[in-house]
């Protein structure tokens, strides 16, 4: 599958692929790009968001096949770094867990599992629910000093996903479960959680790290579950620590590991 790509930086720096959030494009990392320019970042669109609408519909395994293809066909090395947030992250644990080959070290956000065992009953519901909360929080975000630019991208972002599409992602979602093979991988990976989020996050970031060899749970101090896009510099500033195996910034907690 060939996803729609935003690339910038040097062609001969280390790579890193930015996974983004459900509902969102690529396009919503555009704040932490600007401030990773001695990175060359590739920012692919989803499968059925953004400018990658028309390549769904969305299924997790099937995007983390088209990101591997993304990597083997744009990464002259064949491996990258990797970041991701909420449906972006469980991609991300999905890609580590297939081709593990491709992923050097990674830091995924929000990552959930296990989170709904009915929900093929329940998705349909939940799809008006997240559609009913999709408007409040546009509103919010006008509310509280979002420029206008960004508010107008997510506006525009959004604005095709009628309630049974965001069903589907809702049920992708909530459907994934610990990939088989994610034990494999050694990339050292961080698993972030905002201390304002929901327990069954936390949760699920201690479980994909505990499945790791060189996986770590970590969370951000004072965060809810969007803080790499309401927070650039400090999301920026956590993840080049992580890739260049440097200390974490002071608001990145560590509490069930040592740095690795």
């Amino acid at each position: 599958m060939d996803l729609f790509v935003r690339e910038s930086g040097p062609a001969e720096a280390p790579a890193i692929v930015f996974l983004h959030g459900g509902e969102y494009s690529g396009r919503s990392w555009q704040p932490v790009v600007e401030r990773m320019p001695r990175y060359h970042c590739l920012v692919p669109d989803l499968p059925q968001h953004g400018e990658s609408f028309q390549r769904g519909p969305f299924e997790i395994g099937g995007a983390a096949v088209a990101v591997a293809e993304l990597v083997r066909s744009r990464v002259g090395t064949g491996r990258v770094h990797l970041v991701g947030l909420s449906l972006g992250a469980q991609v991300g644990a999905q890609l580590l867990a297939i081709a593990p080959e491709l992923v050097d070290r990674a830091v995924l956000c929000g990552t959930i599992v296990d989170a709904m065992p009915v929900v093929r009953v329940t998705a349909p519901l939940l799809g008006l629910v997240a559609w009913i909360s999709r408007s409040v929080t546009i509103r919010r975000k006008r509310l509280t000093g979002v420029p206008s630019a960004k508010f107008d991208d997510h506006r525009e972002d959004v604005r095709l996903m009628p309630p049974a599409q965001i069903a589907h992602l809702v049920e992708a979602s909530a459907a994934f479960t610990l990939p088989e093979g994610l034990d494999k991988s050694d990339s050292a990976t961080l698993f972030l959680t905002g201390s304002k989020e929901m327990r069954l996050i936390r949760r699920s970031a201690a479980a994909l790290a505990e499945r790791m060899p060189n996986g770590v749970d970590g969370v951000a101090t004072g965060m809810d579950h969007e803080w790499p896009l309401r927070d650039p510099d400090l999301f920026s500033r956590t993840v080049d620590a992580w890739l260049s195996s440097t200390a974490l910034p002071p608001e990145i907690a560590l509490p069930n590991s040592g740095y690795r």
